[in-house]
């Protein structure tokens, strides 16, 4: 597999990174950026405001309709599902907590350039059961047995490396470097390859370079035409091979298209049919927490919010899927945007609460209950040392001046790659199972779904495959299993883990690769004992000349 070339404008970096730039009359004669450090103040303020109005107005409906018939405009209102502005303290969720470590650690750190070794000791201490999910939950696991980011995104470590989690996770990158994409980029980098590969992580990048470009639109043009604007930059980043691309050009045209621009639930519609129903550009529908279904979502309420704060949340928690995913992520472009007192205008509301619960999902955080003026005073200093060291610019009279870069935007210079590893999930009826059930509404699992078995209980599954790997929950009543491929017996595994009373999921316990290309039976056998065994997954690279 060819991994991805990270770095926008390389080139400029090189120069401009960590404070290289000396100022010499060449330098002097660059065009900078101007901003206020105390309107940017303000501005993430309602980041993180605009961030938690938005996802607790979308958790409400989050997962509860991912296919026909879905949510319309006639199910939001009073009485119905509604905005949600009263919280007091706000309640940290997995769309603004992840973010909200991350700046911890860069502060705990003083490194804006997190390393994969930082990234990890601080995932381990702050994140974990059981608010954590899909590909956050499957690279935590990871980490607590050793890996170190980016490892801990790659699909042969990480089955859940296509979902939306990157997405949720890592914008304030862009809002740490404002005006500056291709820095947004660089440090946003790691935390993104944690999760994310390919295109999660292009998807995850669209939305960091929005955030970033938010301090320097064109604010003469109507809120409508800097969203699109903003769009299409972030567009120049995602490879056209890609499905993210075709999901942004296809939600784009159809809106482009619609001479009614209150119908959104027309290509919301169209949407689910191309991509869902079936298999376009390369997208084969899993979850509804899948990257790809909730980054189109995603445009269907950006393109026709256009803009207005109160309209793109409003079809965001109407769009369906993920549905708090895509509006705290708007939600936060929007209240950056805005900037805090502009929000307050929008909703005629002036005591909305300033603090925030991260104690809420995070361990061990040192400011249990924080507020969003702290926050942003702090993410002020952040700033600060990019602007300084990272960008070559300076802080006068309380203004950064931030060097302009000429450089377009470019799409990752990545060849067309497909990745080999599909996933068959436990309640998959291939399965033959005798003592083992498949669970339903086991949320951390994967799929929401996990086999769990006690004594004697045995699982055999044929596959055709060159390579197979076995993922089960590891918990502090796990017992043993053992497994054998084609009659032969690859020896016992353990399924116990005292790690946490909420043991550890998407663990890979067993890989087999170079098998013979055809048809195999994976076999795994329970001990005797009453303690738990499980499958949560199997994951394979198919037979090249197989029709799977």
């Amino acid at each position: 597999m060819i991994s991805p070339n990270y770095f926008l404008f390389a080139a400029l970096i090189t120069n401009i990174a960590f404070g290289q730039i000396t100022d010499t009359a060449e330098n002097k004669e660059m065009a900078h950026y101007q901003i206020n450090r105390n309107e940017y103040k303000d501005k993430l303020r309602g980041f993180w405001l605009g961030s938690c109005i938005a996802n607790w107005t979308g958790l409400p409906t989050e997962n509860r309709r991912t296919d026909f018939p879905f949510f319309t405009d006639s199910d939001f209102g009073p009485g119905k599902y509604d905005y949600l502005l009263n919280q007091s303290p706000w309640g940290a969720d997995d769309d603004t907590d992840i973010e909200y470590v991350y700046q911890h650690a860069i502060e705990k750190y003083s490194n804006f350039m997190l390393t994969g070794e930082q990234i990890s000791a601080e995932w381990q201490k702050h994140i974990g059961l059981p608010k954590l999910w899909v590909s956050n939950l499957s690279a935590l696991g990871q980490m607590q047995n050793g890996a170190i980011p980016p490892d801990t995104s790659l699909p042969e470590n990480n089955p859940m490396w296509d979902m939306i989690d990157a997405q949720l996770t890592t914008e304030i990158f862009g809002a740490f470097a404002p005006g500056r994409p291709d820095i947004a980029l660089e440090i946003g980098h790691l935390p993104v390859r944690t999760t994310a590969y390919m295109h999660s992580e292009w998807a995850a990048e669209f939305y960091i370079i929005m955030y970033s470009l938010t301090a320097v639109v064109d604010r003469s043009i109507s809120r409508k035409d800097q969203i699109l604007w903003l769009a299409e930059q972030a567009r120049k980043r995602i490879p056209d091979w890609s499905y993210i691309a075709d999901m942004y050009d296809f939600a784009k045209t159809t809106y482009d298209a619609n001479p009614d621009k209150d119908n959104w639930e027309k290509t919301r519609d169209e949407i689910a049919r191309r991509y869902q129903h079936n298999a376009t550009a390369g997208y084969h529908y899993k979850y509804p927490w899948d990257s790809g279904i909730n980054f189109a979502a995603s445009l269907v309420s950006l393109f026709y919010g256009e803009g207005d704060y109160k309209k793109t949340i409003r079809i965001g928690a109407m769009c369906g899927w993920d549905s708090d995913n895509p509006t705290a992520t708007w939600g936060g472009l929007l209240g950056l945007l805005y900037g805090y007192q502009e929000l307050e205008a929008q909703f005629n509301k002036t005591d909305f609460a300033d603090t925030y619960d991260i104690a809420r999902t995070r361990f061990n955080m040192p400011i249990p209950l924080d507020n969003f003026t702290d926050m942003a005073e702090r993410g002020i200093d952040i700033i600060d040392d990019i602007v300084v060291k990272a960008m070559g610019g300076t802080i006068e009279d309380d203004t950064w001046i931030i060097p302009e870069i000429s450089s377009e935007i470019t799409a990752a210079a990545v060849p067309e790659t497909k990745v080999a590893w599909h996933i068959i999930e436990d309640n998959d009826p291939g399965w033959k199972y005798e003592g083992f059930e498949s669970m339903n509404e086991i949320w951390n699992a994967s799929g929401a779904t996990l086999a769990r078995g006690f004594a004697n209980c045995t699982a055999e599954l044929n596959f055709t495959g060159t390579a197979v790997q076995y993922y089960a929950y590891r918990s502090p009543c796990g017992g043993t299993v053992e497994i054998l491929i084609d009659g032969k017996s690859y020896g016992e595994f353990s399924l116990e883990n005292h790690a946490s009373i909420h043991g550890q999921y998407y663990v890979k316990i067993f890989e087999k690769r170079d098998l013979s290309s055809g048809m195999h039976t994976i076999k795994i056998i329970g001990d005797n004992s009453s303690r738990e065994k499980t499958i949560d997954m199997l994951s394979i690279i198919a037979d090249p000349n197989s029709k799977e």
